[in-house]
């Protein structure tokens, strides 16, 4: 019988090889990430400054950070978002290689390896958590998606002080763009629930457009 702990490995492994099999053909583009364009992925960065969340002199750790984009949109923004460091995690070394050789200049910017499913943490390694687009994925008979994605959400709150923002795909879906069976749409009622497990502390933001499809974020407070 395969033990919970062999299938976490075999979606952290699966995980792995779908981001270099993109890599290979995309390179260094947004595709490799998984995001249509770089305009709805800096929409759904957007979107994370919406949230009550003061990020003056924080430490942001990026779960699933892939190239690093995220380091660039909030460099941006330092006028409003004067972040103290920017840290970038995710499973794929070669997706952080590119990150450290993008950002090598950039003191305030460190990436590295890191397996959120497998592993929590008793101390903290950031302030604000920031994890998008890491629990999208359609895992059929391998595991039950909200098992899955509940455990990353448990484990990734361990390596935050203070916030962690979290977004999903919606079952409220739009009429304007078909169900795609390789995707997981989560009820934003139940990831509520389970949030409140967490923290009394939870906002969720349901109201913006389709990117196409209908999806929303969820931040749970310490």
């Amino acid at each position: 019988m395969t033990s919970k702990s062999e299938i976490y490995h075999e979606i952290s492994n699966q995980n792995i090889s779908r981001y270099s099999h993109r890599y290979k053909i995309h390179g260094q583009n947004v595709k490799t990430l998984g995001w249509g364009t770089k305009e709805q992925q800096q929409y759904r960065f957007c979107k994370t400054l919406e949230f009550d969340i003061d990020f003056c002199n924080k430490i942001i750790l990026d779960i699933g950070c892939g190239f690093g984009d995220y380091f660039d949109f909030i460099n941006k923004q330092r006028d409003i978002h004067c972040f103290k460091e920017y840290i970038g995690v995710d499973l794929n070394d070669t997706l952080v290689n590119n990150g450290i050789k993008k950002y090598k200049n950039e003191q305030q910017c460190s990436f590295a390896v890191k397996d959120i499913l497998c592993n929590s943490v008793e101390t903290p390694i950031g302030d604000i958590g920031i994890m998008l687009g890491l629990i999208n994925k359609n895992l059929d008979r391998l595991i039950d998606n909200y098992e899955y994605s509940f455990k990353m959400i448990k484990n990734a709150f361990s390596y935050v002080r203070e916030v962690l923002v979290v977004d999903f795909l919606s079952t409220i879906k739009t009429k304007d763009y078909p169900e795609e069976e390789f995707v997981f749409y989560h009820n934003p009622s139940k990831v509520l629930e389970f949030a409140l497990t967490l923290s009394e502390n939870v906002s969720l933001i349901h109201n913006y457009k389709a990117i196409p499809q209908k999806e929303y974020l969820i931040a749970i407070y310490k």
